[in-house]
């Protein structure tokens, strides 16, 4: 998959092409990812959250994810009036278009977009069932619980995408995802095969789900949260300054970070910021503790205290013990 311009590799698409029935998730919706221009390099942001909109083609409109922002699709840059806005990236929408017109076969796609509607899911999933053949595309709502027993093929694409969150349950959401999958493929007499597109191949989380080792991958998983004191080892409290505009909240998360590093057996990770949402400037503090009792003690006291001093009265706290 290296180099690849088109999202499915040519063994996929033959695949897809040679099944009768089958399911292929992609974790990502819309049409394209972003939009860039050729000429000036611009890329088309939310105004509220320091995030790329996201091309939906067939609502001739570019969208945040996070906040629900909407613009027209551009025809020119407004940066520098060039023509050449190119797209990138692939979403289920692509898809659905893509392989409806390649394939003899019904196209049904599930994700956030088409499961608005009252109903709609449980309607979609009907028709999928009743078909003769057909594929249904979708993010990971078509991974979970489904059975249809006559789905030989499922596809993985872009089965990478997870690990590179910054999040220490990566690899476990990565490995979840990929085994959730397959195990909705081959559930009749006829069986079934997966594949997985992935451009790290050698990562854990995906050795392991191509090979059903989920007691190897759980042993390898907590070795490697226990070396780096990560839960069930340690517990979380993670707490999130955020405000208008971006001195306070990074002001008001160092001074929380001070003082819960005099937590019994705390570890504090950051300040960090953290992006833009909905408007509002974010930093973060983490503590990993191993007294939870005495962390949640110390980190109350901390931000009773800094959010009744007077420099951070427009900054919002939040905290969360066990974030997920």
């Amino acid at each position: 998959m290296r180099g690849a311009r088109h999202p499915l590799h040519p063994d996929t698409r033959r695949a897809l092409t040679e099944a009768r029935k089958a399911i292929l998730l992609l974790n990502r919706r819309g049409w394209s990812n972003f939009l860039t221009c050729r000429t000036c390099g611009k890329v088309w942001e939310c105004p509220q959250c320091d995030v790329a909109l996201v091309l939906h083609r067939a609502e001739r409109a570019v969208a945040c994810h996070h906040c629900g922002h909407r613009e027209r699709v551009p025809s020119r840059c407004d940066a520098c009036g060039s023509p050449s806005v190119a797209r990138y990236g692939a979403g289920t929408e692509r898809l659905e278009a893509e392989l409806g017109e390649a394939l003899d076969v019904p196209v049904f796609r599930l994700d956030a977009d088409t499961a608005g509607a009252k109903d709609a899911v449980p309607a979609l999933l009907a028709r999928f069932a009743a078909a003769p053949a057909g594929l249904l595309i979708g993010t990971q709502m078509v991974a979970k619980g489904h059975d249809f027993p006559d789905v030989t093929l499922g596809v993985v694409v872009d089965a990478d995408s997870t690990l590179r969150f910054p999040d220490f349950r990566a690899e476990e959401r990565t490995f979840a995802l990929i085994a959730q999958l397959a195990g909705r493929a081959g559930r009749g007499p006829q069986g079934g095969r997966v594949l997985v597109q992935t451009t790290a191949p050698d990562a854990p989380a995906i050795v392991a789900a191509a090979q059903h080792d989920t007691r190897g991958f759980v042993v390898g998983e907590l070795a490697r949260r226990r070396a780096l004191d990560y839960p069930p080892f340690a517990d979380l409290i993670r707490i999130v300054c955020s405000a208008d505009a971006p001195a306070p909240p990074r002001a008001a998360a160092g001074e929380l970070a001070e003082a819960a590093a005099h937590a019994p057996g705390a570890t504090v990770l950051g300040p960090a910021p953290l992006f833009r949402l909905r408007g509002r400037h974010r930093s973060q503090v983490v503590i990993k503790a191993h007294d939870r009792r005495a962390a949640i003690a110390a980190v109350r006291t901390a931000v009773d205290r800094a959010a009744n001093r007077r420099e951070h009265r427009d900054v919002a706290f939040s905290v969360d013990v066990d974030p997920m």
